[in-house]
């Protein structure tokens, strides 16, 4: 692997020829074929640069009514502030409620206060996430496993509420995972198999309720407090791409990747022209590395 290339920690997981690192017109939260209005969306871990940006790409999109969560209310109270700041409509509701996501009556209690402020939530964004960085036998039992308990029974106990208010249940749940889940780096085995978890339970969401959209969204490497200081030269990925794609994810267009992995470096109209063989191959499901990943994407059959 060439390190001189700022891209060398992205290539391994280039499904398309054509990569994105920087914000381009497809996924502009301002463009009006990404429009938010009259949706409701609840977002876990704004207080992240990647949930922050989500919440910000609702507000730019119009949506009617925006739930942040996370633990740490002035963090919250902060990226609440910015995100009425760039509001499209100045009618859009903005609700913040600090929550344990690994507590079922605190979930249940967000759920209520949502339901109750903001009316039916149409699209759950799971972002909050949490990573433990130690060998297998160099970290106490409780500490690895809660990986499991902020990245996959929050998830879980997330999507379980939403099903509940869900009218008809129709809904668009997206999960926000990370390229590192099909790899394998040492002492990160609670956060990649957690990671991998989180990607099972969007499939299992796609063939249980068939009128829910579940994605798994991969938001790129960006440079936060989770971030390994050895990946910091390469982690240049613009956060609002997430939060463009979380947009994209919930249009007509996006209909045909339900239940898939969809990373923000991937190029969509590469993949469009591929449709069929992604679809029939499976490239981008949970076996995605099926495909040919690497530098100069995937050789595609035609």
């Amino acid at each position: 692997m060439d390190f001189n290339d700022l891209d060398a920690v992205t290539w391994p997981y280039q499904l398309t020829k054509a990569v994105h690192r920087d914000m381009y017109p497809l996924l502009d939260p301002a463009q009006p074929a990404l429009s938010a209005k009259g949706k409701n969306v609840l977002i876990t871990g704004v207080s992240g640069g990647v949930g922050r940006a989500i919440g910000e790409a609702w507000a730019i999109a119009g949506a009617a009514g925006i739930v942040l969560t996370g633990r740490k209310i002035d963090i919250l109270s902060q990226v609440a502030s910015k995100v009425k700041d760039v509001a499209k409509s100045p009618e859009s509701k903005i609700l913040v409620h600090p929550a344990d996501l690994t507590s079922e009556s605190a979930v249940q209690e967000l759920w209520a206060k949502a339901n109750a402020e903001i009316g039916t939530i149409d699209v759950l964004i799971n972002d909050a996430g949490t990573m433990n960085y130690a060998a297998i036998g160099d970290i106490e039992p409780s500490k690895w496993w809660n990986d499991f308990e902020v990245n996959v029974k929050g998830p879980y106990l997330m999507c379980h509420y939403f099903l509940k208010q869900a009218i008809n249940g129709h809904g668009t749940i997206i999960t926000v995972s990370s390229g590192a889940a099909g790899s394998l780096f040492p002492n990160m085995s609670s956060y990649i198999s957690s990671k991998l978890a989180q990607t099972k339970l969007m499939e299992f969401l796609h063939i249980e309720h068939p009128n829910i959209r579940a994605f798994t969204l991969l938001p790129g490497l960006l440079n936060t407090a989770m971030t390994a200081e050895a990946y910091l030269p390469y982690a240049r990925d613009d956060p609002m791409l997430a939060g463009g794609l979380s947009l994209f994810l919930c249009t007509p267009r996006a209909e045909w990747m339900r239940s898939c992995v969809m990373s923000v470096n991937w190029d969509i109209e590469e993949m469009e022209a591929h449709k069929e063989e992604i679809q029939r191959e499976g490239r981008n499901k949970l076996a995605y590395l099926n495909a040919k990943l690497g530098k100069g994407g995937h050789p595609w059959e035609s």
